[in-house]
């Protein structure tokens, strides 16, 4: 059990990262906290609806109560299988905005401004919106797919933003981030393409990748303040694996901050409160939680939705569809739609981000649930938060979940971002053509309430948009977690790659930013 490069998480991050090490001839360990699949599940797109709150594929973290949200609790899923949550995500693939990486880098992180990540989001993808070679990829493993099915409802909504003066953007990932678009999708053909499908599988017959699923990383093994391996509960066993060059954690935004933590690394009151010896003192793993806080609204309609597929005869119509030409409602992401804007003329960027789902459904504890209403859902979320959260450890035991604090709406800031974004929901629920469909915002107080009553609605109906970064800050001062070559500080021989290390947080969803640190990784890891 002795490796070059032993990589723990083999999910949007790791998988790219593991594939490209064994490229240039670097025998690895990848290690998967989750079982591989034998009924490919997850393979099928809409099939989120069962993976999502189902502890086969999901960790199932739930919250400590937030008080800047009137002390809710809920769900926060991450994938526990191969592919990690690339594996159970909404499949949406944007990249962010340039400016985001330009402000990397501008933070002191060399390496990491858009003109540096540009050429791995290229190497990473084979689009489908390829032509314009300057900006998108066609050799890479990761197949983005433009829709293969679209519900009348989403054409509507795209226009309704361009009469309420957004502009029409022909592809999000391309030259601009700016305006509103049909999505693309981490799908392949009309099957979900998660990181371990696209870099992974192709590879589980090389000699130099071994591949252990239903593995829980126990601690880093540390020899003085270098990383050496790691033990590992697989089966009841425990098992020491030992890794010639090092050890890279890439176990996403909450998983690699524990992990970091049981072995000694991190603050150290908050370690020796549970019996564990300082390794290395490094008081912001777990600090620095960045998520996106926004709002799903349902709108009831007064024409046919994708909910109309939740009756009996319309799943055995959906499965056949997908079965025998993998089209379909099933066959495709959850948004058709993204949109980003300037919810006022003086943001010098787009503040918001907006998707519709072409259905509507409602989450019951912790598992999605559609019914056969006429619904479809209109998303908003702030893209630059500037409240931040942060986890601790419950125990020194892997198998205890850290506590997660959100804190989504502490900073005044993003209240009033979240506002905007209601007032945009409203303007989208009156512009026709999409407007004129529309009978009623559910749970939405009426405008004319006034500014108590939606602020107290956005106090109770802000929700995390899934999208957790920052716990193991990359950065240049002496409280960053990891440095720009995304080295643990104060230890040789480990890093952290995954979205944990993002200094601030981006302009969209952050699968394919995951997997882009994956694949600079490889490059900062065995140059």
């Amino acid at each position: 059990m002795e490796f070059d490069y032993i990589v723990v998480g083999s999910g949007s991050a790791g998988s790219p990262l593991a594939a490209r090490l064994v490229e240039r001839g670097a025998s690895v360990l990848l290690l998967e906290a989750g079982k591989r699949e034998k009924l490919h599940l997850t393979r099928v797109p809409a099939a989120l609806m069962h993976t999502i709150g189902n502890k086969r594929y999901d960790w199932n973290y739930v919250t400590e109560p937030d008080p800047t949200r009137n002390g809710l609790q809920e769900s926060w899923p991450r994938g526990r299988v191969p592919g990690g949550s690339s594996a159970i995500n909404g499949m949406i693939f944007i990249r962010g905005a340039a400016a985001d990486y330009d402000a990397w880098e501008a933070m002191g992180n060399k390496g990491w401004g858009w003109n540096s990540v540009l050429p791995y989001f290229r190497k990473m993808e084979t689009a489908d919106e390829d032509k314009d070679n300057a900006f998108r990829g066609g050799m890479g493993p990761l197949r983005v797919s433009a829709l293969r099915w679209k519900h009348p409802i989403s054409a509507k909504f795209i226009d309704s933003f361009v009469n309420a003066g957004v502009p029409l953007n022909p592809d999000l990932n391309g030259r601009s981030h700016e305006g509103v678009a049909w999505n693309q999708g981490s799908t392949r053909g009309g099957v979900r393409h998660s990181a371990f499908d696209a870099f992974v599988l192709p590879r589980l017959k090389d000699s130099k990748l071994t591949f252990m699923d239903d593995a829980l990383v126990e601690r880093i093994v540390l020899d003085g303040k270098r990383a050496r391996g790691v033990d590992v509960v697989r089966g009841g066993q425990r098992i020491r694996a030992t890794a010639r060059r090092g050890v890279v954690l890439s176990a996403g935004s909450i998983n690699s901050p524990q992990i970091l933590m049981i072995s000694g690394i991190g603050d150290p009151a908050e370690l020796k409160r549970h019996g564990i010896e300082v390794r290395v003192a490094s008081p912001d793993v777990g600090r620095n939680l960045m998520e996106h806080p926004g709002l799903y609204v349902r709108a009831e309609m007064d024409i046919k939705t994708g909910n109309a597929y939740a009756s009996p005869l319309g799943r055995v119509r959906a499965f056949a569809e997908w079965a025998l030409s993998r089209k379909g409602v099933l066959s495709v992401p959850t948004a058709q739609v993204l949109a980003f804007l300037r919810s006022t003329q003086d943001q010098e960027v787009p503040d918001l981000q907006f998707h519709l789902f072409p259905f509507g459904y409602f989450s019951n504890d912790g598992r999605l649930q559609v019914p056969t209403r006429n619904l479809v859902t209109i998303l908003a979320n702030v893209n630059y938060p500037k409240s931040t959260g942060h986890l601790e450890l419950r125990s020194s035991d892997p198998r205890t979940p850290v506590a997660i604090y959100p804190r989504l709406l502490d900073h005044a800031d993003d209240l009033e971002c979240v506002l905007r974004g209601l007032d945009w929901i409203r303007r989208l629920a009156s512009t026709p053509p999409f407007g004129s469909h529309v009978r009623e915002l559910l749970d939405v107080p009426p405008q004319a309430a006034g500014r108590s009553a939606d602020e107290e609605y956005v106090r109770k109906a802000t929700v995390p948009f899934l999208h957790p970064v920052g716990t193991c800050r990359m950065g240049v001062d002496d409280r960053a977690v990891v440095a720009p070559d995304l080295r643990v500080r104060g230890v040789e021989g480990l890093w952290v790659a995954d979205a944990s290390i993002f200094p601030r947080h981006i302009a969209g969803n952050t699968n394919a930013t995951a997997i882009m640190i994956g694949e600079r990784a490889a490059d900062l890891i065995h140059p």
